[in-house]
């Protein structure tokens, strides 16, 4: 199979964004009217996709503020991991404010997690390069998944998480350092999500191939569930509890949104009898 390139070009803050183009295919009877048609069919999915965003924020937001009062009474443990990992995110913002913008490190975070995702869907990676002016990675194949993952996974974040857990396994506990963990998944977590927003407001040729609505959707339900795994962990202070509190919040986020739906048809019906 031929390679396509996947390209972010990215600059200095405060200055403009551009994505080169991967070179045009040759025009096939019908393929036009096709794409413009699969376009329109994923705008009218994130469409309908956003009353759950609704409900799912809603979901979290509710599962978050019955365990406060619990966590919050915690002098050392869950509750104060939480605090730990807000100290982290805190002390990203201040570096990114005042002193130093990483860009380099996230432009190779980036293309890397493009790079991770098109060898497990089983692609092939050909060039990656990253520097402070931009990144490209040239892959054997593009989909939703390759092109949106470096929007979703906090690579860094996982990258610690994971070092921590091998260690704590195979080498010796690493329970006492656990606040360490915390402000450091803090800290990582902030980078991603900072550094995320501060790129969709550029003109990413990611995005363009299954439209911009449709994107930001998914980008918005899988930087949720990220979100909701990391502080999970540390709620509840192993691993296992990511899952758990996932659950707990997608079985909460599922109700808002049926209800949501549910408001959505009867006001529709209503309009519908008049």
């Amino acid at each position: 199979m031929g390679g396509t390139a996947d390209t972010v070009t990215m600059r200095p803050f405060g200055a403009g964004t551009a994505g080169a183009k991967p070179q045009a295919a040759p025009a096939v009877p019908g393929a036009a009217a096709g794409r413009i048609g699969l376009r329109l069919l994923k705008f009218l999915l994130a469409l309908a996709l956003i009353p759950a965003c609704v409900g799912m924020t809603i979901g979290i937001h509710d599962h978050f503020l019955a365990a406060w009062p619990r966590l919050n009474l915690a002098v050392c443990g869950p509750g104060a991991l939480l605090r730990w990992f807000l100290l982290g995110a805190v002390g990203f913002a201040v570096l990114a404010i005042l002193l130093w913008r990483p860009v380099m490190l996230y432009v190779f975070g980036h293309e890397l997690v493009h790079a991770l995702a098109t060898w497990l869907c089983l692609g092939k990676v050909t060039n990656l390069s990253a520097s402070t002016t931009g990144g490209q990675v040239t892959t054997s194949k593009s989909n939703t998944f390759i092109r949106l993952a470096p929007y979703c996974v906090p690579l860094y974040a996982l990258l610690v998480a994971g070092a921590y857990l091998a260690l704590d396994t195979w080498w010796r506990p690493l329970g006492a350092y656990l606040p360490c963990l915390a402000a450091a998944l803090g800290f990582f977590y902030a980078f991603h999500v900072g550094f995320t927003l501060w790129s969709l407001r550029r003109s990413q040729p990611d995005l363009k191939p299954d439209g911009w609505l449709f994107s930001l959707v998914l980008i918005y339900l899988g930087n949720a569930a990220v979100f909701v795994l990391l502080v999970g962990f540390l709620a509840d202070g192993h691993i296992r509890g990511a899952w758990l509190v996932l659950r707990d919040c997608a079985v909460l986020g599922w109700r808002h949104s049926a209800d949501i739906y549910h408001n959505l048809a009867a006001m529709a019906q209503q309009f519908v009898n008049r």
